[in-house]
């Protein structure tokens, strides 16, 4: 009987050992569960902030969208405005090239003139 005894006891301890064992690993997979929540909030938290960030990007993307076709209106204001001066500047030449051939007409005429004795055609 003793035998019977010393094996019920080793049998026993076995099966304490084992619940210790499933103890352990009971409490390790709490562990992992608890930081399995841990991370997925990280990743809720990190979609949301993916999200806000993506939302900005467009906004950006509309305003920088914005500005090129402002800056677009503006390039075709100045090189409206060169176009207008440089035609500006073409009359006034033509202005002056007229003014200083007709004074010179002028003057030639006088010149004429005075050379005849001050007597006109």
């Amino acid at each position: 009987m003793t035998d019977e005894i010393k094996d019920l006891q080793k049998g026993i301890t076995k099966i304490l050992v084992a619940i210790g064992k499933i103890e352990t690993e009971i409490k390790q997979l709490g562990i992992m569960a608890n930081k399995l929540d841990s991370t997925e909030k990280m990743a809720i938290e990190a979609m949301q902030s993916t999200k806000a960030a993506h939302k900005r990007l467009d906004e950006l993307g509309v305003e920088i969208t914005d500005l090129s076709k402002k800056a677009e209106d503006i390039k075709k204001e100045i090189e409206k405005r060169i176009d207008e001066d440089k035609r500006q500047g073409r009359d006034d030449k033509r202005w002056i090239v007229g003014t200083v051939l007709g004074a010179g007409a002028f003057i030639w005429k006088l010149i004429e003139i005075i050379a005849k004795g001050g007597r006109t055609m």
